[in-house]
């Protein structure tokens, strides 16, 4: 018998999500490494969360207003390209 994971695709509640990550202190842009600042600042500033999937482990990710622009001006194709973190050579 064969057991098969369905994908299931779930919804993000980035204000929520936002909330959780910024009452750690830790959170930063994914792309241009810039802090996220408290939660009210953060989403009145427009930063966002997004859901990364395809890789060993889904993941999601912080991204500021100014890179979210940046993807608008420049398009898919030439943003998603660093989505992808560098790999890690690291023996466990």
């Amino acid at each position: 018998m064969r057991l098969v994971k369905a994908r299931k695709s779930s919804t993000l509640d980035v204000h929520g999500a936002l909330y959780a990550i910024c009452s750690t202190g830790r959170g930063r842009c994914w792309h241009c490494d810039r802090k996220l600042p408290a939660a009210e600042a953060a989403i009145d500033a427009g930063w966002d969360v997004q859901r990364v999937e395809g890789h060993c482990v889904a993941s999601i990710i912080l991204v500021c207003p100014k890179c979210r622009r940046k993807r608008g001006e420049v398009g898919d194709k030439g943003f998603l390209p660093n989505l992808s973190p560098p790999i890690c050579d690291a023996v466990h």
